[in-house]
């Protein structure tokens, strides 16, 4: 991922002053001096704006997987069983419809080298590859425990050799790697909580040759060698409160994690060490929290895009 700017730390005396652009709300938070609320660092965001979902007859869907390029398109997951790209104002540019979503709806997406469009199809049990244009190329996955099958994927991740990593939260409660056509290589991870061990492996990234990965319910996060070999644990400075239930994350290049936590409705972003570099959200409704976030990226400008999935909303957040 490209260059993030530097986040700095938000004071208690904020202002907050709502601006109406294109029918778009604005928020200018983090005004004040700097300092900490509740022994922890804030993140300095000095706008917040929220980002059309469209309509899906009658019902406002849900945002729930995010991935965003290096041209900051953003691709949507919503659990209306769409694809959703926008550019990098918000503004939609297409959209297309899963295969099928009578029973589900999927939850990870990844937009591959080659252009190509890879979704953890979660609820049917497979991996399902789409052209740039929406029509699919490839799926592949059943149902089952074997090397090669799925019960509910979640998290899909291309590394640089084209290779694609699954995560799933079924029976196995693990990592699958397979080749760029779906072809099975190796698999690491199984139920528990001990090291290298997952309860709902639900977000992926990587980052110099390591395979990050967000384990949900043991409110952590473990890094893999490509080849599934466990390394360690990343977590916070015992001085702060741990995550609380995350449930995605982006790893920069300059070595700072970003965490959607889904329970505490916050965002967190620690460098590769664990030391907090801020945070930001609470839960709820309005500007400043989120309610049952799933999903973030970041985009090259270092504006961070949260999946508020509860509020039915995107919400941009710029730094």
């Amino acid at each position: 991922m490209n260059a993030v700017p530097g986040l700095w730390f938000a004071g208690v005396g904020r202002c907050l002053v709502l601006l109406l652009v294109f029918g778009v709300g604005m928020v200018c938070v983090g005004c004040g001096p700097r300092g900490e609320a509740g022994g922890e660092a804030l993140l300095s965001i000095s706008g917040e704006r929220t980002w059309r979902i469209p309509a899906a007859d009658r019902f406002l869907p849900a945002p729930r997987g995010l991935y965003s390029d290096e041209r900051d398109d953003v691709y949507v997951l919503d659990d209306a069983g769409r694809v959703l790209v926008y550019d990098g104002a918000g503004v939609l540019q297409r959209q297309w419809k899963m295969p099928d979503s009578r029973i589900g709806n999927p939850e990870g997406i990844w937009k591959l080298r080659d252009g190509r469009v890879a979704v953890a199809d979660t609820h049917y049990h497979r991996v399902v590859i789409f052209r740039a244009d929406g029509e699919v190329d490839l799926m592949f996955g059943s149902e089952g425990r074997e090397a090669g099958q799925f019960v509910f994927p979640v998290a899909v991740l291309e590394d640089g050799a084209g290779n694609l990593y699954v995560g799933e939260y079924g029976d196995h409660q693990r990592v699958q790697k397979f080749d760029g056509r779906g072809h099975f290589l190796l698999q690491f991870g199984r139920h528990g909580s001990g090291p290298g061990e997952f309860q709902r492996p639900s977000g992926l990234a990587l980052r110099g040759g390591e395979v990050f990965v967000v384990d949900a319910f043991n409110d952590r996060i473990q890094v893999f060698s490509e080849a599934g070999e466990f390394r360690r644990i990343l977590k916070l400075s015992d001085k702060f409160e741990s995550l609380a239930y995350p449930y995605d994350l982006r790893v920069t290049a300059e070595g700072l994690v970003y965490v959607i936590e889904n329970r505490a409705a916050r965002l967190t972003v620690m460098d590769l060490e664990g030391n907090l570099v801020g945070r930001y959200g609470t839960p709820g409704r309005n500007s400043q929290q989120f309610y049952q976030p799933w999903d973030l990226t970041v985009l090259t400008d270092g504006r961070i895009l949260v999946a508020d999935t509860g509020n039915h909303r995107l919400v941009e957040l710029t730094p």
